[in-house]
């Protein structure tokens, strides 16, 4: 087969360190921007981005030639080098080591998309770990 067809969509998401509520209204969208800027540089095809005061969601079409490791490394480590670089913070902007990642069917990036937009009205009823908790028993994760 001379021609390679491929769908790999996955939902990520990682916590700031410690889990420490650093994405404020004022920081967040300069990370953000910056998350979308390096994966427009790095030809990392990011769908979509959202998040809360403590953890990043995103939703990323990877290519054949793609390692979601080194993707995750790239958005995390340079966006954190960014921060630090900018003097953003008063302290040393960083990400959780690690980072939670799960399939999407093509027929549910859309319902994936709903859910990464409202991240903030899911967290009005569940903290991260119960998010955490429910996407692992929806990709049955055990």
């Amino acid at each position: 087969m001379s021609h390679v067809f491929q769908s790999l969509w996955v939902h990520v998401t990682w916590a700031t360190k410690n889990r420490q509520p650093w994405l404020t209204a004022k920081l967040k969208p300069l990370v953000f921007n910056q998350i979308r800027h390096i994966a427009e540089k790095d030809n990392i095809h990011l769908d979509f981005l959202n998040g809360i005061y403590d953890h990043v969601h995103c939703l990323l079409s990877l290519r054949t030639t793609d390692r979601l490791d080194l993707v995750m490394q790239q958005l995390k480590g340079k966006s954190a080098h960014w921060v630090n670089e900018q003097k953003l913070t008063d302290f040393t902007f960083g990400w959780q080591n690690g980072y939670g990642a799960f399939s999407v069917s093509p027929s549910h990036v859309e319902r994936v998309r709903n859910y990464i937009r409202n991240q903030e009205k899911h967290h009005q009823k569940q903290d991260y770990w119960q998010e955490m908790e429910m996407l692992e028993k929806m990709a049955r994760v055990s």
